[in-house]
Order: structure tokens, then sequence, then C-alpha cells
């Protein structure tokens, strides 16, 4: 009982201080990340503000304005398109529309329009395009009127055209007496702006009625969290946007941590900042649905302590076959070719050494065939590595067709394969024979035309040189020496019959 206590105990306080270390990261990775995003939107809007601004206070827009402060008699009963076509008429008009356009494609803004003291839009960014909003009418926009008013405005409101939630930041035109002839509006659609809410947590922008206007999170957008700002700060409907369904909010109380919040069935930490400038704050949810299943782990982890024995047994095991599997790619990985997967030069010594010592046992003698890919070179300058990589391979399966029950073949290394093995001794008169049997049962594998993706070729065999040694007499060295100038001797009579055959 005192054990299972102690374990109880013990695996409480662990689950606590996790829990609670979980829960300092999450706070101080929320609060990083709602300050470095409140800096980034900051010079978002600021950005909007200053480019309404600049383009308010040009030259071309100012002369643009004050030419068409008011509509001209007649305008209010043509249709939009009518008065876009006498809008788009005049050069200027044309020639402001053109540097709006470029400057809202450069920034990605949606639209960069200018609007007359009478509400209609005289220029526009896409003044040029089908869907053009020159000619349009926005009489009673909030962001105009105050503009008008106090020189700036700036709202959020879903577009008329293609519904689109966006923001909108405007500047009154003034001329040099600050009378003033109409306003620069820059619109910056909400999905575009959400681009800039990056990081780990969900962000999202809020107005001063709860509603979600632009979120890092597609499901909470225009939704309502007025109960996530804090109290006292939301205000009424102003009846021009729409409140936005509710979100189930719910406050979890915790003694040690402040704004836990349930938003539709999920715990979240919230951390809440306002953007300067603006109506809007910045809220951002640290996600916790991992403190539940921690506490279950803990709590399973507790369960099972007394089984540690076992798993300590288990887990040795397991360490110990990983330790034995890596070893074992380690021995493979030493001793075989990673092209070919054939032995390796070190494998085939290794090897060579030990038929020399079961060859002076058992009387037999000892084969050795250097085998030299002639021409691999120029396959290779004229069809690329890749190629020659797999023309070395194909090469190695071939050679393993003709190989007896006991022979080795490997890579030497570069173009040369070498195979081993044991023969009987032969005959001192047949010596030659038996060595022509070897090289007429491997030469002919490599003769023939090769087939890769990419190209095809006829390839007229290798250099080979068989040796077959007693190892009475002879060394592992020796041997090696004699195939490889052996190899050597068969390459320059084939260089010869070559060139023989060439000739005629």
């Amino acid at each position: 009982m005192m054990w299972l206590l102690s374990v109880a105990a013990i695996g409480w306080w662990i689950s606590q201080t996790i829990i609670k270390a979980e829960l300092n990261d999450v706070a101080a990775s929320a609060d990083y990340e709602s300050t470095t995003t409140s800096h980034v939107m900051d010079r978002v809007f600021t950005e909007m503000s200053s480019i309404a601004n600049m383009v308010a206070g040009n030259a071309d827009v100012i002369r643009l304005a004050v030419k068409y402060r008011t509509d001209p008699p007649g305008f209010a009963n043509l249709t939009r398109q009518q008065r876009a076509v006498e809008f788009t008429r005049d050069p200027l008009v044309r020639k402001v529309g053109d540097v709006m356009n470029r400057l809202a494609g450069d920034l990605r803004y949606a639209r960069i329009y200018m609007n007359n003291m009478s509400d209609d839009t005289v220029t526009a960014s896409n003044w040029a395009e089908s869907d053009t909003i020159v000619g349009m009418i926005y009489s009673g926009r909030p962001y105009l009127i105050e503009a008008l008013r106090t020189g700036k405005g700036s709202s959020f409101g879903i577009a008329r055209l293609n519904k689109t939630p966006s923001f909108f930041v405007t500047s009154r035109i003034d001329d040099e007496g600050d009378k003033p002839h109409g306003s620069v509006t820059v619109k910056f659609d909400a999905p575009d702006v959400a681009t800039y809410l990056t990081g780990r947590h969900t962000a999202l922008i809020v107005n001063r009625q709860g509603r979600v206007i632009t979120s890092s999170a597609p499901a909470f957008m225009l939704r309502n969290v007025a109960r996530l700002l804090p109290e006292g700060t939301v205000l009424p409907p102003d009846g021009e946007e729409e409140l936005g369904e509710a979100l189930n909010v719910q406050a979890i109380s915790h003694q040690a941590y402040e704004n836990l919040w349930f938003i539709d069935g999920k715990q979240y930490l919230v951390k809440r900042r306002p953007l300067s400038g603006t109506h809007y704050q910045l809220l951002t949810l640290a996600s916790l649905e991992q403190i539940e299943p921690m506490r279950r782990q803990h709590f399973w982890i507790a369960a099972f302590i007394g089984l540690l024995g076992i798993v300590f047994i288990v887990l040795a095991a397991l360490a110990i076959r990983h330790w034995l599997l890596r070893r074992q790619d380690e021995l493979y990985a030493a001793n075989y070719d990673v092209l070919t997967d054939l032995p390796n030069r070190r494998a085939i010594l290794v090897e060579l050494d030990r038929l020399f010592t079961l060859a002076q046992r058992t009387g037999r003698w000892v084969l050795v065939v250097f085998i030299d890919m002639d021409g691999f070179k120029a396959i290779n300058d004229t069809h690329g590595h890749e190629v020659g990589d797999k023309f070395l391979i194909e090469a190695g399966r071939r050679l393993s067709e003709g190989l007896r029950a006991n022979d080795m073949l490997g890579r030497f290394g570069g173009d040369e394969f070498i195979v081993i093995g044991q023969v009987v001794p032969p005959s001192s008169d047949n010596l030659e024979g038996s060595v022509d049997v070897i090289r007429n049962r491997l030469a002919p594998l490599l003769i023939g035309t090769y087939h890769f993706e990419s190209c095809s070729f006829e390839y007229s065999g290798a250099s080979i040189g068989v040796a077959c040694v007693d190892p009475s007499v002879s060394s592992l060295k020796a041997a090696l020496r004699e195939a490889d100038q052996l190899m050597y001797a068969d390459k320059k009579t084939r260089r010869k019959t070559s060139h023989i055959t060439n000739s005629i």
C-alpha cells in the first residue's frame, strides 16, 4: 500500500510539474507571437494609411479632384457604366488610374480608388477592367464621411461587388487652401491581410463589436467572440455590419492562469493586444488541446509504474536489437559496394585470404579473375554518369549469371570486377585450356546490347585476366598481381585486334 501511495504521490507531482511547464511555454509562446504579430499588423495598417496619404497628396490626383470636385450636371441620371465611360475619356483619369494600379499590384492591395464630393468614384486601379468601379456612387460609406470630416477614415466591411470582407483606409484630398475636394481609399481584402497572420497559434483581428474580421483560421472568420474582449470595451451594433454568429465561449477558472477559455468546446489560452491607430484588437489563441492527453498519459504512466522493470527489460532488448541491426548495417556497408551491392575490395581480400588457407589444406588451387570494363570512360562521357552507374550494375548482374556455386564476384574498384574461387588443380599441359574455359564462360556475358531508359548501345566486351595459382607455391599478392598482369595483356591484345579490324 505504501508503495502504491508513493507512486501515486510522485506521479501526481511529476504530472503537475510537467503540465505547469507546458502552460508556461504556451503562455510565453503566445505572448511572443502576439507581440510580433501586432507589430506586423500595425505596420500593415500604417502602410495603408501612408499610401492613402501619398496618393491623396499627388499633384495629378489633386488636379483631378479639383476638376471633378462634384459630378457634372446630369450625371446622377446616368447609369454607373455611362458615368464610367464619361470619366475614362479623360486622359488624366486614366493616368491617375494607372498609377493606382501599379501601386495596388506592387503592394497586393485589392484596389485603390478616388471619390469626389458627390461620393462618385472618379478613377480606380481597375479603371480599364470589365468590373471597374469607376462611376460607382458610395453614398453613406462611413470611412468616406469620416475622411471628409476629419481628414482620414477607416472601416471594415463586405465589398458590395465581390462580397469580399475588406479593410478600407481613406485620406482626404485637399488643395493648397486646405479645401476638401474628395478622398483616396485603399482597399485590402481580409484574405490577403490574413497571410500576415503567420505563426504557431491562431490569430484573430476583432472589431469593437467582437466580430472576427480577419483570421488565420477560416473557421473563426466573421464569427463573434465578444466575450473574449475586456469587460466594458464591447460596443453595441453600429448598424453598418452584422455582428456575426456568436461562438460558444466560456471562461475556465484556474488558480495560476487567467485567460483560459473554452471556445466551441476546445481549450485555449488567449492573449489580447490592441492594434495602434485602429479600433481593432488582436487576439492570439494558443490551443491547449494537448493538456488533457498529457493528464491521461501521466495517469497511465503512474498506474503502470509497478511494471517499469518489465518495461526496462523490453526497452533494453529493443535497444540491443537496434544495436545489433545497426551493427549488421555497418558490417554490410563495410563489406559491400554501395552501387552494385556486390562484395567490395575489403570483403574480396578477406575471402581470398580464407580461400588460400582452405586450399592449402584441401589441395585445391585458387582462382582469381580480374575484369576491366573497357571503354567505361567513353560511356560516362557520352551518356552521363547515371548511365555509367547503371551499366556497372548491369555488368555485375550479367557476370553473376556465369558464376559457379562457390565463386564470389565483387567490385574491386572503379570499373574493375573480380571473381575468386577454388578449382581442381589443372594438369600441367592443360593449364591454358582450364583458363580458356573460365574466360569463355565469363567474357560473352558482357558482350552485347545494353538497354537503359535514356539510351541503348552495343558493348564489345571487357579485358579479362584469369590466374589459377597453386597456394603452396604462390601468395595472395602474387595471385592478384598475376591476374592483373594477364588482364592488361588481354587489354593490349584486344586493342591490337580492334586496330587491325578498323584498318581492314
